[in-house]
Formats: structure tokens, C-alpha cells, sequence
């Protein structure tokens, strides 16, 4: 990593982390464009998707000690806040989270799929270092568009985490297949979620299609929510697990 880079990204995490300790929640607001993340060439590749000029933002969170992995995740509202009860676990893994505003369910996936590899690289830029690990996570129709974000673009993530919502990869050439397969995938659902079929559905057509490092969460009692703070950690140390299963 370029000195002067690694230099300016410690001191902007130094500065937000002094800026998270003097507020609770530990919340900073960012807000960028198109072509304030992205060099100009893809740019305007892009710009068919999102304006260039439109001003995305998003809430992020600093963990309380140096961070070793980032988690982009995807609302199925226009929130973007971490859920309650998830902020000790995020410390505890050291885990940035970033998560855009107002691009919840009635927004268009390829626009939604898009904030969420920016919400990466701006994570990737001036948060997190860059042997950091990245996941990316959702909940619900959020949970389909991490589902994928990581399937079609499997070399910029280490995994995924879908909470009550994915959606089926299909077929994949061998190289992206092999890709996919690289990473670690959590689903979570159970028995009174509306959602519960299809989940376990998908997750055997990952196993089907030789993605071998999956973990199904099926609870009891379970419906269409958010995990609580324990079950939410059960994922994380499956994503932060070198040992396949």
C-alpha cells in the first residue's frame, strides 16, 4: 500500500473514531457521487444506472478498535442503521458497517446493487485497511440484492450474509462459479418465516452447484425480522471462519 495513502486513511479513521466516541450511537454520515468514488472511464459506464451527480448517502458505523473487516449492508426500507442490539458484535469483530439511505425496495436493483459496491469502495478507501475482510448483507428483498451484488461481482467479497431474502445464482461459467464458491454464505431464516421455503431452497441449490462453504441458520420461532444480537454473531464468526464446512 502507497505510504502517503495508508497515512491519510489512519487519519481519517482516527479522526471518525474520535468523532464515534463522543456520540452514542456511533454514527457518521457520509454522502458521495458517482464520480466522486469511481475513475471517470467507469463512470460513464455507469451513469446509464445512477446519474453521475446524484448524491448517495449512507451511514456508517466505526467499531470501537481498529477495524479488521467491513459489512455493506442492504435495508429493505429506507433506514440504514444497525439494528439494535448489533453494535457490541460489531466491536467485538471489529467490523465497520456501512449501509445507504433510501435505497430500499421500490428503488431499482441495478441502482441498489450499484450504492452497494460504492458504499465498498468508499469503505475500501478510507476505512478499512487493505487486507480487511468484505462482507456484504441484507435483509429480506435487501438479503436478494446482496444475493446479487456478491454472486456477480464474487472477487471483490469474502461472503455474504442474507437475512429472510436471496435469490438463486443460476448458471455460472466456471470461472465465476469457482469464484462464488470461494467465499463463505449465511442464511438465515426460519420456522415462521413466509420466506423460510425459498431460503433453504436456494441454499441447496448453492450446495448443488459445489458452493461448499454455506451455513443454513434455520431457527425456531423465527419469522420475517432481523436476528437478534446472538444469532447475528452466529453468522459473523461463520463468515470469519477460515475452516470449511
Amino acid at each position: 500500500m502507497n505510504l502517503r495513502y495508508a497515512s491519510a486513511s489512519l487519519l481519517l479513521w482516527l479522526c471518525a473514531a474520535a468523532y464515534a466516541s463522543a456520540a452514542e450511537p456511533a454514527l457518521i454520515e457520509r454522502s458521495a457521487t458517482l464520480a466522486e468514488i469511481f475513475p471517470v472511464q467507469q463512470v460513464r459506464a455507469l451513469r446509464s444506472v445512477l446519474p453521475a451527480d446524484r448524491r448517495v448517502t449512507w451511514t456508517v458505523r466505526l467499531p470501537s478498535t481498529p477495524p479488521r473487516s467491513v459489512l455493506v449492508f442492504v435495508s429493505p426500507n429506507a433506514t440504514a442503521d444497525p439494528p439494535p442490539g448489533w453494535d457490541t458484535v460489531l466491536d467485538r469483530h471489529a467490523m465497520v458497517w456501512i449501509a445507504a439511505r433510501d435505497f430500499g425496495n421500490p428503488v431499482p436493483s441495478n441502482q441498489r446493487v450499484l450504492v452497494a459496491l460504492m458504499g465498498l469502495t468508499l469503505a475500501r478507501r478510507d476505512y478499512v485497511p487493505a487486507d480487511a475482510r468484505r462482507y456484504i448483507g441484507g435483509m429480506s428483498g435487501g438479503g436478494r440484492i446482496a444475493s446479487m451484488a456478491i454472486t456477480k461481482f464474487p472477487q471483490l467479497f469474502d461472503g455474504a450474509l442474507y437475512i429472510v431474502g436471496a435469490d438463486d445464482f443460476g448458471k455460472a461459467e466456471p470461472a465465476r462459479l469457482a469464484a462464488i464458491a470461494a467465499n463463505r454464505y449465511v442464511f438465515l431464516t426460519g420456522e415462521k418465516d413466509f420466506n423460510r421455503r425459498e431460503m433453504t431452497h436456494v441454499h441447496e441449490r448453492y450446495r448443488k452447484a459445489g458452493v461448499s462453504q454455506t451455513l443454513l441458520l434455520d431457527l425456531p420461532r423465527f419469522a420475517h425480522q432481523y436476528p437478534d444480537a446472538t444469532d447475528f454473531e452466529s453468522a459473523l464468526v461463520f463468515l470469519d471462519s477460515s475452516a470449511e464446512r
